[in-house]
C-alpha cells in the first residue's frame, strides 16, 4: 500500500484561521532542436497571466499509483507526455535523490514497504519500479513541448522539492544535496526560464534561491501545520515531537511519526510572511486548509487568497480531482489549480497569447 505525506485532512479546527482571515529523449520523438532562436513561454509568462483559474497536471494527467488502467502511473513520462498532450500548459512532478546521486521523480521519499529511496542507486530503484524515470526524461518531454508551443504558454513543468521524512533523513542533512542535484539537471536541459520550484518546506526554498534565484518558488501550506500537536496526534495517530531544525527559519518545525518533518505555523498570516521572507512567487493551499476554513466561516477562503495577493502573490490550490473541487477552488479566486487531465483543460478559461 503506498503511503502518501499529505492525506490527512484536518476537517473541524480552522475557527481561528476563519475569523483572522475575515477580520482582517524517446518521450520527446525525434524532433531536430533546429529552432533555436524561435520565442518560447516562460514560467514567468505563466505568472503573469491575467485570466484564472489555469489547470496543472497534478503529477501528469492524475494521481495513479496503479489502480487504474486506463491512465498511466503517476509522475512518469507517459504520464506527463499524456497531459501536455491533452492541452495541459502547466504540468507538476515529484522529485526524490537516489543514493547515487540521481534524480528519481516519484511522489514519497520512501516505497511502500519503507524502504528509503535515497538507500537505493537509481538502477536498483528500477528494477524495483521499471516505470520510475530520471527527472531528465521528463525535462526533455517539458522542453519539447515547451519548443513546439513557440509563443503559446506551454511546457511549463513544476518540480516539488519534497520534504524529507524523518524516517528516510533522520539526521536532517539531505536539503542541500537534493538542491544542489536539482539545478544543475534544470540548467543541463537548458529549461530554468521553463521551471518552478514548489515544496512544503520553506527551508528547500530558501536553499533554491540560494542556488538559483532566477527560478520562481511556491511555498504550499495543509491545514495539518496549523494545528496544535495533541490535534495532530489525535487526527493521524502519530506522535508529535517538536525538533531542534538545522534551518529552521524562525518556525517551529515538528516530526510526525517517522513520515512528515515539516513547520508549524500559528496563523495563515505567519505562513504568508514566510514565504515573503523566502522571496516566493506563489503560495499553494491544500484543499484540507481552504476546505475547512470556508466550512467554519464562509468567505475565509476568499480572504486568504485575496490577502495573498494583495502581497502580489499568486495562489494555487490542489487537489482538483472532481468538478465540484474546481469549481470551489474557483469560486475563491485562485490562479490556478492542480487538476486531473483533461478535466482542469476543460474547465479553465481561454488563455491568451503570452
Amino acid at each position: 500500500m503506498k503511503v502518501s505525506k499529505h492525506k490527512f485532512l484536518p476537517v473541524m479546527v480552522l475557527g481561528a484561521l476563519a475569523l483572522s482571515l475575515c477580520g482582517g529523449i524517446a518521450m520527446a520523438g525525434n524532433e531536430r532542436d533546429d529552432d533555436k532562436d524561435r520565442q518560447r513561454s516562460t514560467a514567468r509568462d505563466f505568472l503573469r497571466l491575467e485570466v484564472r483559474p489555469i489547470a496543472i497536471g497534478h503529477h501528469g494527467v492524475g494521481p495513479n499509483s496503479g489502480t487504474d488502467p486506463a491512465l498511466p502511473i503517476e509522475n512518469t513520462v507517459d504520464s506527463v507526455r499524456l497531459a501536455y498532450r491533452e492541452g495541459a500548459r502547466v504540468v507538476e512532478v515529484d522529485v526524490q535523490l537516489t543514493q547515487d546521486g540521481r534524480l528519481a521523480v516519484f511522489h514519497d521519499d520512501f516505497l511502500s514497504d519503507f524502504t528509503c529511496i535515497h538507500s537505493l542507486t537509481l538502477n536498483q530503484l528500477q528494477r524495483r519500479l521499471s516505470y520510475v524515470p530520471e527527472l531528465h526524461e521528463v525535462l526533455e518531454v517539458a522542453r519539447h513541448f515547451n519548443k513546439k508551443a513557440g509563443d503559446d504558454l506551454g511546457g511549463i513543468l513544476i518540480i516539488e522539492l519534497k520534504a524529507f521524512s524523518p524516517h528516510c533523513d533522520p539526521g536532517d542533512e539531505l536539503e542541500q544535496a537534493l538542491v544542489s542535484a536539482v539545478v544543475p539537471e534544470v540548467e543541463k536541459a537548458k529549461m530554468a526560464d521553463q521551471v518552478i520550484f514548489d515544496s512544503f518546506s520553506p527551508a528547500l526554498l530558501y536553499l533554491a534561491e540560494q542556488t538559483a534565484p532566477e527560478i520562481p518558488r511556491e511555498l504550499d501550506i495543509s491545514g495539518l501545520q496549523l494545528l496544535s500537536p495533541s490535534q495532530i496526534q489525535a487526527i493521524t495517530g502519530l506522535p508529535v515531537t517538536i525538533i531542534n531544525k538545522k534551518n529552521s527559519l524562525g518556525l517551529t518545525w515538528a516530526e510526525i511519526g517517522p513520515v512528515f518533518r515539516l513547520p508549524g505555523y500559528a496563523s495563515a498570516q505567519q505562513f504568508l510572511a514566510t514565504g515573503m521572507a523566502v522571496n516566493v512567487r506563489i503560495v499553494g493551499g491544500e484543499l484540507d486548509f481552504l476546505g475547512p476554513a470556508e466550512q467554519q466561516q464562509p468567505g475565509s477562503g476568499a480572504a486568504f487568497v485575496a490577502a495573498a495577493h494583495s502581497l502580489g502573490l499568486r495562489v494555487f490550490a490542489d487537489p482538483a480531482n472532481t468538478e465540484a473541487d474546481w469549481n470551489f477552488f474557483a469560486s475563491l479566486g485562485v490562479d490556478a489549480i492542480y487538476s486531473v487531465i483533461p478535466l482542469g483543460v476543460h474547465l479553465q478559461p481561454v488563455i491568451p497569447d503570452p
